[in-house]
């Protein structure tokens, strides 16, 4: 609404003389002032989701995107100077946009979301220079190379594409993921990029074709951002499994896993020299890390709001912080390492019981990853075939063995949510065989015998006593209840007991003719000083319908 000062000016006139009350004119020039000042002019006064950001690399201007919400509702981009106010809109994305990167000479911003477009910008003069339409969908990430040339982005549709930023052409197509490509980022030189995806897995390809190098397996959720170290041959990718994991850009090993985060980690950024990592999350906690040391360091108060996105200014004095009620930016704490947390008390002897086994090693013949978790699950993915696991595991303390148990385990990522990696989720385990480690200076193998092995569910044809019989071409196979959790005990002969402390080598074979029906999740316990007939609890199992169909009993 508009205000006639002339009138206002006027009324209190009136007012002063019928009052004598001369001081009411100053709040209504004040009123007069701050409706002059409209909200969002100023970082501070800005109040719409902030999912992403990017700085130009002087540090001059800071790129948001946004919008009204994640989705469907109009969604903005806004140019900021680095005092926080505002210069300008790039506008032209009718829903929420996800992604905004600039390029390193400052000339160039590309945006992205809901709406499936990737627009390229003119950043000075914030004209639109190309609209990039490939993605079938949602794209969630962008990222230019260092010299500008390309610029990548990553949807819901799986793929990446590589775009000269010059003509606007996609040069390259990769396949990246099964299930939405989530998260992208260029190596320093160049030479490869990075992608995450839905399929929990982190990738690496080479920039020149395409073509990929290696498939990194940790992350047990969707990835959701990746970021490289500027000066450190190393990168690091966060997750909704609340997990920030380091990975060596040489050998692509994982070198650590930062944990603390009480959510999704949506979001992780380098300061300058890559000693230091910020990462945020939807607990609303921005953390700071030493990257060489890899523990955390003092950080910020607790946001009131879900965080979308955090990134250093490139003086590192500062942080821009996004998120859902709008975006912040404060100045980066000192550098001080949190105290360690104190060392836990001594466990207590293990006593009779079943208790899980924690892998130390897994094997694939065919050349599969297997990701071993703290809880000893065992998560299967990449080649699959005609397939021979092998793990080694340590017994715990406490009395003799009297059975072991395997249980297989349903999951998003397999086949028909699994446990096994065929089509329809089943496996066929041709031969379970587990062999107790001597402590003596050889260290032979001697082979545990078994007096009985039964199963709560095995398919018609293909029983679980089947992996006992030395035959390749049988096995135990649950078809018919694919997408649960199935359990089966192997109960230890009395005159051969294995003690705690025992280091045990497990083979799991699977040849079953088509190559495809391995196991795709499952843990191994011990029993413990009870009886093997006790029923294994499996909190995570899914609930049945009593009405549910059985599906056919086939392989």
């Amino acid at each position: 609404m508009q205000i006639d000062h002339s009138r206002q000016r006027a009324i209190c006139s009136l007012l002063s003389v019928a009052v004598g009350i001369l001081f009411f004119a100053a709040p209504i020039a004040v009123a007069g002032e701050a409706l002059n000042k409209k909200e969002g002019d100023t970082i501070s006064s800005f109040s719409r989701w902030v999912i992403a950001a990017d700085y130009a690399a002087d540090g001059s201007l800071l790129v948001t995107a946004g919008g009204e919400s994640l989705l469907y509702r109009p969604g903005d981009v806004v140019v900021w100077k680095s005092d926080g106010s505002r210069v300008g809109e790039l506008s032209g994305h009718p829903t929420a946009v996800w992604a905004v990167d600039v390029s390193s000479d400052g000339k160039l911003a590309a945006t992205a979301g809901y709406d499936g477009l990737v627009k390229v910008w003119d950043l000075q003069s914030r004209k639109l220079k190309a609209d990039l339409k490939q993605h079938k969908g949602w794209v969630r990430s962008l990222a230019f190379s260092p010299d500008g040339a390309r610029l990548a982005s990553a949807g819901e549709d799986g793929k990446v594409f590589l775009w000269n930023t010059k003509d606007g052409k996609a040069a390259v197509t990769v396949e990246a993921h099964k299930g939405p490509a989530t998260a992208v980022a260029f190596s320093p030189d160049g030479k490869t990029f990075v992608t995450g995806g839905g399929d929990n897995l982190v990738k690496v390809w080479n920039a020149a074709d395409g073509t990929a190098i290696q498939t990194l397996a940790g992350h047990e959720d969707t990835i959701w951002s990746i970021a490289y170290s500027p000066s450190r041959s190393q990168f690091v990718s966060t997750g909704a499994d609340r997990t920030v994991r380091v990975w060596s850009a040489e050998t692509f090993k994982q070198t650590g896993v930062l944990t603390g985060h009480k959510d999704w980690v949506t979001s992780a950024s380098f300061n300058s020299d890559g000693t230091r990592l910020v990462t945020a999350s939807l607990d609303g906690r921005i953390k700071l890390w030493d990257v060489q040391k890899q523990r955390e360091q003092q950080g910020l108060k607790r946001q009131s709001s879900s965080v979308w996105c955090v990134t250093f200014a490139p003086d590192n004095q500062s942080l821009f912080i996004g998120t859902h009620s709008g975006g912040q930016v404060v100045s980066t704490p000192v550098a001080k390492l949190l105290p360690l947390p104190p060392k836990p008390s001594p466990k207590p002897v293990s006593q009779a019981g079943l208790k899980p086994l924690v892998p130390t090693e897994f094997k694939s013949l065919v050349g599969a990853t297997g990701v071993i978790s703290v809880d000893g699950t065992v998560l299967v993915s990449g080649k699959n075939g005609k397939d021979t696991y092998t793990l080694t595991t340590t017994v715990p303390q406490g009395p003799p063995v009297t059975a072991i148990r395997l249980e297989v385990l349903p999951d998003k990522t397999l086949p028909s949510q699994g446990p096994g990696r065929a089509p329809n989720g089943n496996f066929v385990l041709s031969e379970f065989i587990v062999k107790a480690v001597s402590t003596g200076g050889q260290k032979a193998e001697t082979q545990v015998p078994f007096a009985s092995v039964n199963a709560d569910y095995s398919q018609k044809g293909w029983p679980v006593a089947s992996t006992r019989d030395k035959k390749q071409d049988t096995g135990w196979g649950i078809s018919g209840r694919e997408g649960k959790s199935h359990v089966a005990t192997f109960q230890t002969a009395a005159q051969t007991p294995i003690q705690g402390g025992t280091t045990l080598v497990f083979t799991l074979s699977q040849q079953y003719p088509d190559g495809k029906h391995s196991i795709g999740k499952f843990r191994l316990f011990v029993e413990q000083g009870t009886s093997g007939s006790d029923s294994v609890k499996t909190p995570d199992k899914p609930a049945e319908k009593d009405n549910q169909k059985k599906k056919a009993a086939n392989s």
